[in-house]
């Protein structure tokens, strides 16, 4: 773990939670089109399940936040939504928007984290190493990445 810092982690584990949210969009659009609703909305909710892990990883707060927003938006998103509207799509990109948001600012972000902090980071990383691994496709750069750890 010693050849890779905290931000180098971070930067892919960004880049996987958005190589997720992209497959996630794909799904999203297949779901809108599709007679196969259940099995598709299925889908859907196993991938932001899998970009929640990635976000747990990550440790931020504001990003944990999005996603307890999107566990209450899907308990109470009829009383949200305008008639006709797709509750799935509505609270999928309700969580996507933020989340682009908050990777935005994690990557502008520039604070020196402390050396515990760090060691504390990469314990967690390498603990949730074969998570990681199953969520990336194995022999892409992430999966490489991930399992040099």
């Amino acid at each position: 773990m010693s050849r890779y810092d905290r931000r180098d982690i971070m930067m892919e584990l960004i880049e996987l939670s958005r190589d997720i949210k992209t497959e996630i969009m794909q799904q999203l659009n297949y779901y809108r089109a599709s007679v196969y609703k259940s099995e598709t909305a299925l889908l859907v909710e196993n991938r932001i399940q899998e970009l929640q892990l990635v976000a747990d990883l990550i440790g931020d707060d504001e990003l944990q936040d999005v996603f307890r927003d999107y566990e209450a938006l899907k308990r109470n998103g009829l009383l949200l939504a305008t008639p006709g509207e797709c509750l799935l799509s509505l609270r999928t990109m309700n969580l996507l928007q933020a989340t682009d948001r908050i990777f935005a600012d994690l990557i502008s972000r520039h604070a020196a984290s402390s050396p515990q902090d760090t060691l504390q980071f990469s314990r967690h990383i390498q603990k949730h190493r074969r998570q990681l691994l199953s969520l990336c496709r194995q022999g892409s750069r992430q999966w490489t990445f991930f399992s040099t750890l």
